[in-house]
């Protein structure tokens, strides 16, 4: 096979090998041991978003999906974000008003923490404004970026806050200790329902919401929190509370991944967190505060391209993904051929270009062996050899046709031939007579 051949042979095998792995991967991932392994900063042992993400991570071992996830607990939201930014870890819960959210890119939404304020049965106060002066409970543990914003823009004083634990909200507001309490948590069940019964059960009557109406103005001071509602009866009872829908505003809780991640395995994140979501809620309810970002170009923080393309229903499919692999190893074939072609033709024609000057070596050797002298038909005849040897090189390695071979080996042998003759010819000049021979002997 001459060597052009041998060279497009082996593109062919190449891409037709190439295209068939591509395929496995993409359909059968559990098939080839090689899946993308990605580390999750996952946040504090035994806190919701760590709880929610654990029964995820467990559920996607069943699967066998693409993607294998391998947790890394950190004692904070802000030692994940921190893990995240060294790069230590692929994945990692933050906040989204922290730099990591910025620096990566959103995946999904596992909870939104908003504020409340809570007022006491039969309370006047209609507007956060009217805190202002005023002493207000605080729970301990309070989000402290959001309560420095919320205190900040309604220019209430740190002195006036008095910490204390949710169940001490009910007693602080009957003895008047506080005009108003303030709690965070996500808007669902957790912190805030907990502060609203501790309320209901020191007045035995249900305490009252107070609507954060600024809060759009809020958000355009601190662009990382989003203006929220907590919907009417989200909280639950009988009747269902709030009574009405509560505008306040909330920082996110994201799920973000490094700038580098590609498309393909962020849209399949996105997409086995949207499916498992309903298995999740059953054991934990905190899963039903996950939700997919918003994928506005005009948003804040960066969405994962893939994610979008997942969401907006632009993600390519199996098949398309490797129709185009298909295609894309044809174009590298019909880019490359002519070019394997094109450097076959060169050699071949350095090859035929170097026989050819053999052969008019050979005519002009012809030449010289009708009158050369003595010395000059010795050097010819061995310099014949040469060639012979050169062209047998040729043949041995698939460079010469064998009909050419054979065409230039018998012009040589009949050349050799006539050389040996004149050689022991007593006319040649310089060669042995056989009658000096012959006399000399005598």
């Amino acid at each position: 096979m001459r060597l052009w051949l041998k060279i497009v042979a082996a593109m062919g095998a190449l891409s037709t090998t190439a295209v068939a792995g591509a395929y496995t991967l993409t359909r059968y991932p559990a098939l080839i041991s090689a899946r993308y392994t990605l580390t999750l900063a996952t946040g504090p042992v035994g806190s919701d978003g760590q709880k929610v993400l654990a029964a995820f991570i467990r559920d996607l071992s069943t699967e066998h999906p693409l993607v294998r996830l391998v947790p890394v607990p950190t004692e904070s939201l802000a030692a994940s974000a921190k893990a995240f930014m060294d790069g230590q870890v692929d994945l990692a819960v933050v906040r989204s008003d922290d730099q990591a959210a910025a620096q990566g890119r959103t995946i999904f939404v596992l909870r939104q923490d908003g504020v409340v304020v809570l007022l006491p049965p039969g309370a006047k106060i209609e507007r956060v404004s009217e805190l202002a002066g005023k002493k207000l409970a605080v729970a301990k543990g309070f989000d402290p970026g959001l309560l420095k914003s919320f205190t900040e823009f309604y220019g209430l004083r740190t002195a006036d806050l008095i910490e204390m634990s949710r169940t001490e909200f009910g007693s602080a507001l009957k003895a008047k200790r506080a005009a108003a309490a303030i709690a965070a948590g996500p808007l669902g069940l957790g912190p805030i329902p907990d502060a609203f019964a501790s309320i209901r059960k020191s007045f035995k009557a249900k305490p009252s919401y107070l609507d954060i109406a600024e809060t759009d103005a809020i958000v355009a001071r601190w662009p990382s929190y989003s203006s929220v509602e907590i919907k009417q009866g989200t909280f639950g009872g009988t009747p269902t509370e709030p009574k009405e829908t509560i505008h306040t505003f909330a920082v996110r809780i994201l799920l973000v991944s490094r700038a580098t991640l590609p498309d393909r395995v962020a849209g399949e994140l996105t997409r086995l967190l949207m499916t498992t979501k309903a298995k999740l809620v059953i054991a934990l309810p905190a899963a039903a505060q996950m939700e997919a970002p918003d994928t506005e170009r005009s948003s804040l923080l960066p969405v994962h391209p893939g994610t979008v393309a997942y969401l907006d229903g632009e993600q390519e499919s199996l098949l398309d993904q490797t129709v185009n692999y298909y295609w894309l190893a044809v174009m590298i074939v019909a880019i490359f051929a002519p070019l394997v072609g094109w450097i076959a033709s060169r050699s071949r024609r350095r090859r035929n270009n170097a026989a050819r000057a053999k052969l008019c070596r050979v005519v002009e050797l012809t030449t010289l062996a009708k009158s050369g002298t003595a010395d000059e038909l010795a050097t010819a005849d061995a310099e014949l050899e040469r060639i012979t040897e050169w062209l047998l090189e040729r043949l041995a390695a698939d460079e010469i046709e064998p009909d050419h071979f054979e065409l230039i080996e018998r012009i040589i042998a009949q050349l050799r031939a006539t050389i040996e003759k004149q050689l022991n010819h007593p006319t040649t000049v310089g060669a042995p007579s056989k009658v000096r021979l012959k006399q000399g002997l005598a």
